[in-house]
Formats: C-alpha cells, structure tokens, sequence
C-alpha cells in the first residue's frame, strides 16, 4: 500500500495543471518511461470512438463490457462514489482511471501475455506500457444512476499472447 501511495503522490504531483486528457496522457507516459518505452500520444479519432462506447455502456449500465467489434486495444473503468446520500463525481476520470491501472504494477512480474496466473489483474498495466502502441485516447460518460464509465482506446492494440510488452 505504502508503494501505490507514494506513485500516486508522485503522478499527481507532477501532472498539476494539465486538463484531464493530459494528466491521463501523463500518468501512461511516466509508466511507459520508467521501462524505457516510447511516450504515447492523443488520437482524436481514437478518443471518438472512446467517448461513443463510452456514451454505450452508459446507457446499458450493466457494468464493464468489452467491445467486441473494435480492432484496438482497449481499458475499461467503473466508478461511483457517494457521500451520505449525495452522488459525487470525480474531476479526474481519465486520470483516476489511468491511476488505477498503474496500480496493478504491483501484481505484475515480467511475463509473457498469458503466462501471468491472473492476466485479469494486469491487463490493463500491460496495456498502457505495450512497446508498440503509440496511441491512444479517452472517452467518458455519466449513467443515469450515476456511474462514470471511462474507455480507452489504443493503436496499436497490445496484450498479444505470447509477446512480453516490452
């Protein structure tokens, strides 16, 4: 815990003043430097089509269902927060989202796509520090009930079975 405490303060402290396409954007390129992997850069087209499966699993609201149609790679993320009885939204979706998908570092040990025991924990890890991805964008959405759903796309897609990341 002590670890993931101090890689946020240190992302979050680095990232301030940037919209929060920028601090998502920054918080993958951080973890993609500290292996030696080229910085990614922002798609429109790509954070088009994010924010439509986005506006997608909003109006299902059956929680995170991968797209089954689209060629890119693709994270996933889920959230809901409340105080009392009052619904609170985050002002950093993208970077809460990017956040948590650093987080699962921890759990990963340099490995093989499908090697790893529980890929579902490290997938979207290995997905932001793919070698070949130079990609990427962020799409977001609010659900009537409440729930912030974020996407994000890249290209080129990463997580081939049988390829190590990086």
């Amino acid at each position: 815990m002590k670890k993931l405490i101090f890689v946020w303060v240190l992302l979050t402290f680095s990232v301030s003043g940037q919209n929060d396409q920028q601090l998502a954007l920054t918080v993958h390129n951080e973890a993609r430097a500290e292996l030696g992997v080229s910085p990614l850069s922002l798609s429109n087209e790509l954070a088009n089509d994010a924010e439509a499966y986005a506006k997608k699993l909003a109006r299902l609201d059956k929680g995170l269902i991968h797209s089954k149609s689209n060629r890119d790679g693709e994270n996933l993320y889920m959230s809901y927060g409340s105080i009392g009885d009052e619904v609170v939204f985050s002002d950093y979706p993208f970077k809460d989202a990017s956040l948590s998908w650093y987080a699962e570092k921890l759990d990963y040990s340099y490995a093989k796509v499908g090697d790893e025991p529980d890929f579902g924990a490290i997938g979207h890890y290995t997905q932001m520090i793919w070698k070949t991805t130079t990609l990427v964008g962020f799409g977001y959405a609010r659900s009537k009930s409440g729930k912030e759903y974020v996407v994000a796309r890249y290209a080129k897609a990463g997580n081939i079975k049988g390829d190590y990341p990086y």
